[in-house]
């Protein structure tokens, strides 16, 4: 019985020195530093732009003292959807504009499409051509300058070419050539001929007309 209990107290004086010995829990640690930045994200993307196409080329010839200029342009802004509406069993009335960021240069392009014969007609290219990279920023303008014949003024040659249609997206290029001329009246003089042409790819939508008479 004796040896009974010396163990008991054997054990309780172990288990004693053992607790005892242990030190006090530390107080929580502070917060860390926050952790070195993440790597930089992708660049967000522009949703009015690449998706729904543009307008590249560039403008050249030479002004009236002979001196030349060349003013690469893309346009990528829009206020509104490339359209097109049918005028025919197989043809397309096509109708878009881009512009630049900052508003100074845009270009619009309307013309005919008959995509069974692959003709163009009716082209028309409007607008200005301005390279925004530059200061001071070099511009163009692309007017449509019909014939004088009595002048011998055959006007400005526009043409749209190489069309290709996938989905509801359009590709092509085109064309604009401005002859030259002197002293044409209400228009100037032009001692050099102006070439403006380039690419495009457009996202369309289709216009749909409702004939409705009135009442309903």
């Amino acid at each position: 019985m004796r040896s009974l209990i010396t163990g008991l107290a054997v054990i309780l004086i172990s288990s004693w020195m053992m607790w005892s010995c242990r030190g006090k829990e530390g107080p929580q640690g502070p917060a860390g530093p926050q952790g070195p930045a993440g790597p930089q994200g992708p660049a967000g993307q522009d949703l009015t732009r690449p998706q729904n196409g543009y307008i590249e080329g560039r403008a050249r010839g030479k002004d009236n003292g002979g001196n030349p200029f060349d003013i690469s342009f893309r346009y990528t802004y829009y206020f509104s959807l490339g359209t097109y509406r049918f005028i025919g069993s197989d043809s397309l009335r096509i109708e878009f504009e881009r512009g630049d960021s900052t508003g100074i240069g845009s270009l619009g392009l309307s013309f005919n499409w008959g995509r069974r014969s692959n003709t163009v007609t009716d082209v028309s290219i409007n607008g200005t051509a301005a390279n925004i990279s530059q200061s001071p920023v070099p511009t163009y303008t692309v007017s449509t300058l019909p014939a004088v014949p009595l002048l011998n003024f055959p006007g400005t040659s526009q043409s749209v070419s190489n069309l290709s249609l996938s989905g509801d997206t359009l590709r092509g290029s085109f064309r604009y050539v401005r002859p030259s001329y002197n002293n044409l009246p209400g228009i100037g003089t032009n001692t050099h001929p102006d070439t403006v042409s380039g690419t495009f790819l457009i996202k369309l939508v289709q216009v749909r007309s409702y004939n409705r008479s009135s009442g309903q």
